[in-house]
Parts: structure tokens; C-alpha cells; sequence
């Protein structure tokens, strides 16, 4: 299928004039921003703060003892909470292996050339994208998000400037989809508002992507619903500076007529109407639902009191301590001068007070240290159940933040991290699902690309030069276009799957595979695969069987049973 632009807006059918599409568009827009910015804009605002550190209104100054000004006293358990549970789910980089659908049918498939060939060369193509966009970045935003808002949006779409699929993370205040779905593939429109440089966007005016009848002119970077409340200072600044080099557009999704939609929403007007030129673009992290909307709940919503109580208890045990010092008395009569009392007490760490003690008490009865300050209330205690309960909360414990101590074996570590890593089983599960559908969209995108080559400006021979793979370019897009393939990632966490232990395991396990009679009875190609794997190499160094493999296998891994265990060795940018 290849892409139609409509420039003349005309050639669309009555219902779906550039009127019409423009008054339902923004209706949307309107609808779904004012009931964002009334239920969750204040929530957004308040969580980035707090994981940022920024817990008190204002500068955080109160008025202390004495007309002293004092900060308030914070504790963040949030960040560090935050940031272990991103570190224990996306870790790596994160790498996939296509497998072609007719190796594990049941039917037989008289082919030339080894079935896994065309989903290894396909893995390949899909895992150097990944690197090269750096898909570890990008999940490791997709969960700061999902913890932080309660959701993490990803974009998958093509860059004609890099020549490949690109995944771009999209904060929540930016993109919305139809209130009325409960999942993002069941959304029957979605919006995104974006911004183009005032270059790039006459670039699209130049090569005709856009076309419109009202003038349009450059603005300032424009205000979204969080800089309203955030970066009102520096939106200020820009605004006085007079720097109008941007323009804020809309992009519309309506998937029903499988349509798509840029729009300028200052001037009304459509710029760009296109055939959908790939299935649904965005993907969506949410670890706790949202029961009955698609939004999810954010793990910093649920703990957030919890921390506004810490900040409280810490700030009010400082108060009371600098309210009540503990007091030094002294018998003045020990001084002979002002002078001798001014250096006895510059060299003590108590501030002492000058009294008259009775003329018959002793030396011990002459200098008196007030006790300390009695209270009936237990900061530490409260303080304490605040911690453990913020901690709770979102799954985390002592053993996964390395605060667990006198762990004897190894058998003993494999228990506690089960019992611990229960909590975090489904979120992993959940993340697997997220980042193989992300493998999907990209894989979807490029088969766009190559379709469309004219506009896409897609590369195979460039492809295949940075996959470093010696296959034809013509042969390696048709398999990209028609080649049915199951996904199945490679383990980028440790709650995913230790690869170390899988290591350790497999080293024991070879001398046993290599002996009589045991030898006869495996597939040494497939036990290859597997040392691949857990090395973290990529699948497609497994090559085709040739004759005699199974005894060089065999050969080989006896000799590697021998050794020590080693380390391995050392629509194009529119829809960006």
C-alpha cells in the first residue's frame, strides 16, 4: 500500500471536509485536555517534583526560632525507590530473536535453505535498530514513566534523516487517545500535540507535505499543561527574548478510517491528511491499572503521602531541637573577669549561662547540664513505619535494595530473591510484553518503509553493510516483507532470567552431554544456541549445519567442559 497524500483537501468526501475534521478534531483536543488538566495535571506536577527533590512550595524557607530562617528538613525516600525498581527491570540493552514461524510447525516444508535463516537475518536487522537508537535509553524512560505517572508512552515511527525505525518516548500531558477505550489498540482516535522548529516545518512547506490557505507565522516555544505550572519563568523569558522560531501543531490519528492528520490549531486549518501509513504507533507501560480507564496509577501517587508525612516528622523533630537546646549552667563566682568566662566558653561545645549557686555547694554542684528535652512523642518510630511503608508499597525490599546481610549459599540467595522478586513477577511480565510489541511496531514500520521506498528513502544495502551480514539487499527485504515471525526476547533484567546461573549451570551440564551414551541423544546445535544466548551474543552467529557439525560440536564443548568458564569476548520524520 502505498501512501496517499491529499493536499487538496476537496478530494475527501463531504462528511470529511477540512471544516468538519478541524471542528471534531479540536472538540477532542478541548474535551480531553480540560478533563486532563482538572483530574491529573496537579498530580503530574507534584510527582515530578518529589522525584526531583522538590517537596516544599516555593523555596522550602519557613520562618524559625528567633526570626531565623530555616529550610525545611526532606528525607526522599521517592528517588532512590524509584530508581532501584527501574535498575532491577531494564537493565540492558534490550535484543530479540525472530524465529521463523515454519521451524516449529508441524507440517513439512521442503525448503533449500535453513527455515531459522530468514528470522535470524531479521533479528539481526531489528537488533542493530535497537542499538542503534539505544533501546535501553528508551525503556528505562518507558518505566521511570509508568512509576512516575502511571503510564509510559512509546512512539515507533520511521526517520528518513536516519534511514530507520526509531522508538521516541512521549510524556502524558502530550498524547491522548479515546476516553472510551480501556486499552490503547482498542482506541478509535488518538491526538498528540508537537512541536516543529520554524526550518523544519517550511522544509515541509518547500517539499509540499503541507499545503495551507491562511498565513501561519513562528511563535515561541509553546506552553504545555506542565510548563503552565513549572517553567512559567522561562516560557516569561522567551517570550520577552521575542524568539518566534517554533510552531505548535496537532497530530491526529483516526483509526477507524484509517486516516491521519496534521493541524494547525491557531489557524484551523489541515496541513497534511494521509492514508495511515502503519497500524497504531504508540504503546503503552502501565504496571498498576487504572480499573476502568487507560490510564494507569502511578506508583508515586500511592506513596506520596506516605512521603509528605516523613518531610513533616523530619521538619518538626528539627523545629523542637532548635527550640529547646540543652543549657549549661556555671557559678559565676568561678570567674575572676568577663574575659576568663568568654574563653572557657568559646573552647566548649555547650552554651553556658552565668548563675549564683548557693556560697557552700561543692565544684560538681556549681556546673549544671540541663537534661535532654522530654517528649512524649517517638519521631523515630513514626518516622521509621513511614519508611518501611513507602517501601512496601511499590514491592521493594531489603534484599533487592543489597541491604539483606549474612547470606550463607548461594541456595539460600536463589530462595529470598524468589520470595522477594514475586512482587515485581508481573510487572516483568508486563514490561516483556511491552518491549516485544515495540519489536512488532518496528518491524511493522520498515516493512512501511521498504513498501514506500519512494518517500521513505529506505537503504537495504546500507542496512545490510551496518548489520554486517552477507545476504542480498532484494533478498533480505522480501524476507522482511513476507517472512511470518515469532518473537521471543532475550533476557535484558535480572528478574528476567540470571544468565550467570544459566552459565554455571551449562558448564556442569556439558561434560555429562558429551559423554556416551548421552551424546547421541542431543541436538548440539540447539545446546550451541544456547551458550550463545546466556553470552548475550546474537543469535545469528549460529551458522548453517554442515557435515559433521554434531561431532565438531561435541568436540568443541568437551573442550570448553575442561577450561574455565570465560567471559565473552571482549512516514518519514513527520512521524517522529
Amino acid at each position: 500500500m502505498g501512501k496517499t497524500l491529499v493536499s487538496d483537501i476537496e478530494q475527501l468526501s463531504d462528511v470529511d471536509s477540512e471544516k468538519k475534521i478541524v471542528a471534531r478534531v479540536m472538540g477532542f483536543v478541548d474535551t480531553t485536555e480540560r478533563a486532563f488538566r482538572n483530574d491529573r495535571l496537579d498530580e503530574i506536577v507534584r510527582n515530578l517534583s518529589y522525584y526531583r527533590g522538590q517537596f516544599w512550595e516555593g523555596d522550602g524557607i519557613v520562618d524559625g526560632v528567633g526570626g531565623n530562617r530555616n529550610y525545611r528538613a526532606v528525607r526522599n525516600e521517592i528517588f532512590p525507590i524509584v530508581d532501584t525498581i527501574v535498575s532491577a527491570l531494564a537493565m540492558d540493552l534490550p535484543q530479540v530473536e525472530a524465529l521463523d514461524r515454519r521451524e516449529n510447525s508441524h507440517t513439512q516444508v521442503e525448503r533449500t535453505d535453513d527455515p531459522t535463516f530468514a528470522g535470524r537475518r531479521i533479528s539481526s536487522v531489528l537488533n542493530w535498530i535497537a542499538e542503534q537508537d539505544e533501546l535501553d535509553t528508551t525503556v528505562q524512560e518507558l518505566v521511570l514513566n509508568a512509576l512516575l505517572f502511571g503510564e509510559g508512552i512509546v512512539k515507533a515511527s520511521w526517520s528518513t534523516n536516519l534511514g530507520r525505525p526509531i522508538w521516541r518516548i512521549k510524556m502524558p500531558w502530550e498524547v491522548h487517545f479515546d476516553s472510551s477505550a480501556r486499552q490503547v489498540r482498542d482506541a478509535a482516535w488518538s491526538f498528540e500535540r508537537f512541536v516543529l522548529h520554524w526550518d523544519d516545518f517550511q522544509q515541509r512547506v518547500d517539499s509540499e507535505v503541507y499545503s495551507f490557505k491562511k498565513e501561519i507565522k513562528p511563535d515561541t516555544y509553546p506552553r504545555n499543561m506542565v510548563s503552565e505550572k513549572m517553567r512559567e519563568r522561562d516560557y516569561e523569558e522567551l517570550r520577552r527574548a521575542g524568539l518566534k522560531e517554533y510552531v505548535g501543531l496537532i497530530e491526529y490519528w483516526d483509526y477507524r478510517q484509517g486516516l491521519l492528520f496534521h493541524i494547525h490549531p491557531e489557524t484551523k486549518q489541515v496541513l497534511m491528511s494521509t492514508e495511515v501509513p502503519y497500524k497504531r504507533p504508540y504503546t503503552m507501560l502501565v504496571f498498576n491499572n487504572g480499573v476502568g480507564r487507560i490510564r494507569g496509577i502511578s506508583d508515586v501517587s500511592l506513596i506520596a503521602p506516605l512521603q509528605r508525612d516523613i518531610n513533616e516528622l523530619v521538619t518538626a523533630r528539627r523545629e523542637i531541637v532548635s527550640r529547646l537546646p540543652r543549657r549549661m549552667l556555671v557559678d559565676e563566682g568561678l570567674f575572676n573577669s568577663e574575659e576568663e568566662f568568654e574563653r572557657w566558653k568559646n573552647a566548649k561545645t555547650w552554651e553556658p549561662t552565668r548563675v549564683r549557686f548557693p556560697v557552700d555547694a561543692s565544684i560538681d554542684e556549681r556546673v549544671w547540664v540541663s537534661p535532654e528535652m522530654p517528649t512524649t512523642f517517638d519521631f523515630n518510630r513514626h518516622l521509621e513505619d513511614n519508611v518501611e511503608a513507602i517501601r512496601w508499597t511499590p514491592g521493594m525490599s531489603d534484599f533487592q535494595r543489597g541491604e539483606v546481610k549474612n547470606i550463607r549459599t548461594a541456595a539460600e540467595a536463589d530462595m529470598i530473591r524468589a520470595a522477594v522478586e514475586g512482587r515485581l513477577k508481573i510487572r516483568t511480565q508486563k514490561l516483556i510484553r511491552v518491549v516485544t510489541q515495540l519489536f512488532r511496531d518496528s518491524l511493522g514500520v520498515l516493512r512501511w518503509a521498504i513498501e514506500n521506498d519512494g518517500e521513505s528513502n529506505v537503504d537495504m544495502e546500507q542496512i545490510v553493510e551496518e548489520t554486517v551480514m552477507n545476504v542480498d539487499p532484494n533478498l533480505l527485504a522480501n524476507e522482511i516483507l513476507n517472512e511470518s515471525v515469532q518473537f521471543r526476547l532475550l533476557p535484558f533484567s535480572p528478574l528476567m532470567e540470571d544468565r550467570i546461573a544459566r552459565r554455571d549451570s551449562l558448564t556442569q551440564l556439558l561434560p555429562a552431554l558429551t559423554s556416551e551414551p548421552l551424546a547421541e541423544s542431543f541436538n548440539f546445535r540447539e545446546i550451541a544456541k544456547e551458550i550463545v544466548e546466556v553470552y548475550g551474543w546474537r543469535p545469528s552467529v549460529v551458522n548453517k549445519a554442515v557435515p559433521g557439525e554434531e561431532k565438531v560440536a561435541q568436540e568443541a564443548m568437551a573442550e570448553m567442559a575442561m577450561e574455565e568458564e570465560a567471559g565473552p569476548p571482549g512516514l518519514s520524520e513527520v512521524l517522529g
